[in-house]
């Protein structure tokens, strides 16, 4: 495997001396932040690799005193801020900082909130699950028993709360001791004596996270920390300007991190100006910060190549000359199109001439389109048209490619796909997830046929879809979320038309699943573009409303729903009518989110017109009828009014019979109805009794 030449870093003295600066500048009560901004291609990562490499205690004993962490975002979804901190934290875990609070915190989180998930993969954990393979190389472990625990009374509160839920956890016995001194943090998990609800939980988490980092540095005054965070402006994508980027809970927990953690240095490589200039909470925080990262000097190209090594002047200069953000002598030398010429060169070896690397092309998109199509020439025919018709995905892993190979009959081995990810174009992750250069990725694209991207895009499309719905939803990993995201931004590159629902019915396993956090995303950035592509009163629109609202149900945070619901409920009427079906959902929705929050009154006619709406549109013996007989049942209910909810729930029954034995609308039917006629028992036994009947 050759080397990229992106992997050189060529000493870049300012930015240098701007790193340095702020290093020895860091307060111990605060955090300062740096950025480096500019388009694809100028040296971003090798910048932040470099910066990283240099402040290491081996290359520079002055920097002893750091304790270092990469978050490189290349190729992850950036939906979860749950992951998020996970990864800081176990950036940071790697450089021997300890997250004795941050652990327990996160893991009564999950457990409450996520617990049909797999938990997180934590560096040098500080719990352990106990049906986990425990080997030689773990320390002694303290079961977490009940008498452990009423050891810790009153020290240590969440404790319990995991004994309760079943599941096995241990401490290291080592750290039993320390995890007493977590008693002050985890009082925040609760309000009045009650864990507070399931929906705070997550935004905890980076409060959390940074009070470990903070008693590191009350432990150890002298020391600080710096994140290197590259790839920033993935985060931002769809998020845009203005109002929205605050929104992005993603972005949310990085500014609660960065706001709450003492001693810290937090470095962001991005395309773009970091958004939070436009908050007068970081504006002061940023000015001067936001550093331009322009193209390279012919000296510093010059010195890159020589690196490589390339020992013939004449190419050399001719390399530069081609690297050029334009044909003028002198402009800025771009280190991706540097990069692209310095694989050319290898692949044509000892035959190379300075006229090999001459581009013709004139501005910088076709100058580095020229040199894409020069470069992908050199390969052979069937690694050509693999990297071509991956490039239309932001990421792909084996399966990915074997599809690919297979769909269009291209004479290569599966196993060929370490040859592709070998490619300097290319990045992979520990996850497997391979990733093309997303300027080179582009311009691949753009060098294509529009049938041969269309066609390419559905084949990964379908593949996506297909691995987003497995049969059971306890089947759903993190890499059926990692395809469905795949899958949503192809979809999505085929219009808005049809995209909301397209999102529904692919998205069925992982709601399922509970994947709340994740979709949350999808479900906001569906709407943003619903209502710039199609406008606030489309259905579609109206469509999108109701999937956010639904989602933020589901996480309990029921505040926040109705309003959305509201919204939806007065386009689908003014789009579709007062008597379409979904408007009849948009009815029953809003009731139901009234219902959970006990305004049992106001629900009620809402669920009895979504009913009326169903009867009428549906028919008398359809399940989403039976649905709304049932709704309306448990509303009164829920009002203690049984004799009037027991003939509804039996046409509830009744209706509900046509379904599959097992399913869930036809078990719970049934069991409300049971549930019901206890109750009407019950009371007529008070009654005969003389007891008073609880209103």
């Amino acid at each position: 495997m050759s080397t990229s030449a992106s992997t050189i870093f060529v000493d870049r003295e300012e930015p240098k001396r701007t790193f340095e600066r702020a290093v020895f500048a860091i307060p111990e009560d605060s955090a300062i932040i740096r950025t480096w901004y500019g388009v694809g291609g100028q040296g971003k990562t090798a910048l932040a690799r470099e910066l990283f490499r240099m402040s290491s205690k081996e290359a520079d004993p002055s920097f002893a005193h750091l304790r270092r962490a990469m978050l490189d975002l290349h190729g992850r979804p950036k939906t979860d801020p749950d992951r998020l901190m996970v990864w800081v934290r176990n950036a940071f875990a790697r450089s021997g900082v300890a997250f004795r609070a941050f652990d327990l915190a996160f893991a009564v989180m999950w457990e409450k909130t996520r617990g049909e998930e797999p938990m997180p993969t934590f560096e040098s954990p500080w719990l352990h699950r106990t049906g986990e393979a425990v080997t030689d190389a773990l320390p002694e472990v303290i079961t977490l028993t009940r008498e452990f625990i009423e050891e810790t009374a009153g020290t240590v509160p969440v404790l319990g709360y995991l004994l309760k839920r079943g599941s096995g956890w241990a401490i290291d016995r080592g750290k039993a001791a320390w995890i007493k001194q977590t008693h002050a943090q985890l009082q925040a998990l609760y309000r009045d004596g009650q864990m507070i609800a399931n929906y705070e939980m997550s935004a905890l988490m980076p409060w959390m996270l940074a009070q470990d980092l903070n008693r590191h540095i009350a432990d150890y005054p002298d020391e600080r920390f710096v994140l290197f965070v590259d790839e920033y402006e993935s985060v931002m994508e769809g998020a845009g300007t203005g109002a929205r980027w605050r929104e992005n809970p993603f972005d949310a927990s990085m500014r609660t991190l960065v706001a709450e953690t003492n001693g810290l240095l937090a470095t962001f490589f991005s395309r773009e100006r970091l958004p939070w200039e436009e908050d007068a909470d970081w504006r002061d925080d940023l000015v001067g910060n936001q550093h331009l990262l322009g193209g390279l000097a012919d000296g510093d190209a010059d010195a890159w190549l020589r690196k490589v090594p390339i020992e013939g002047e004449t190419i050399r200069a001719a390399i530069i000359e081609g690297a050029r953000e334009t044909q003028n002598a002198g402009d800025p030398i771009y280190p991706l199109m540097l990069d692209l010429q310095v694989e050319h060169w290898r692949n044509l070896g000892d035959a190379a001439v300075p006229k090999d690397f001459h581009v013709e092309a004139t501005g910088f998109e076709p100058r580095r389109l020229q040199l894409v199509q020069r470069l992908l020439r050199d390969y052979d025919a069937p690694i050509q048209e693999v990297v071509s018709r991956l490039s239309v995905a932001q990421r792909f892993d084996r399966p990915a490619f074997a599809h690919v190979v297979t769909m269009y009959n291209i004479p290569l081995a599966f196993s060929a796909f370490e040859q592709v990810t070998d490619l300097s174009i290319m990045s992979i992750d520990e996850d497997g997830w391979a990733a093309p250069h997303r300027a080179i990725a582009d311009a691949i694209v753009q060098s294509t046929g529009d049938e041969f991207v269309m066609e390419s895009r559905e084949a990964l499309l379908d593949h996506y879809a297909e691995r987003a719905l497995p049969g059971r939803a306890a089947d759903v990993t993190d890499k059926t979320v990692a395809c469905f995201a795949e899958a949503a931004r192809l979809r999505r590159q085929k219009g808005i038309d049809g995209y909301v629902e397209w999102l529904e019915e692919t998205g069925k396993k992982l709601e399922e699943a509970q994947r709340s956090r994740f979709l949350e995303h999808i479900w906001r950035e569906a709407f943003e573009h619903a209502r710039a592509a199609l406008g606030e009163d489309h259905p579609d629109t109206g469509a999108s409303y109701n999937n956010v609202a639904s989602n933020l149900d589901d996480q309990g945070r029921y505040e926040e729903a109705e309003p959305l619901y509201q919204k939806g409920l007065e386009i689908r009427r003014a789009a579709l009518g007062e008597d379409h079906p979904d408007t009849g959902t948009s009815y029953n929705n809003v009731a139901s989110n009234l219902n959970a929050r006990r305004r049992y009154e106001e629900a009620e006619p809402l669920f009895r017109k979504g009913l009326e709406i169903r009867r009428a549109a549906l028919g008398d013996d359809h399940p989403y009828t039976g649905v709304s007989y049932s709704n309306v049942a448990s509303n009164l209910d829920d009002q203690g009014r049984y004799e009037e909810a027991e003939p509804l729930y039996q046409e509830a029954v009744r209706v509900l019979q046509s379904l599959p034995e097992g399913h869930p609308w036809r078990e719970g039917a049934v069991i409300n109805l049971e549930a019901c006629q206890t109750k009407i028992i019950g009371r007529k036994g008070s009654r005969s009794n003389g007891a008073s009947v609880e209103k």
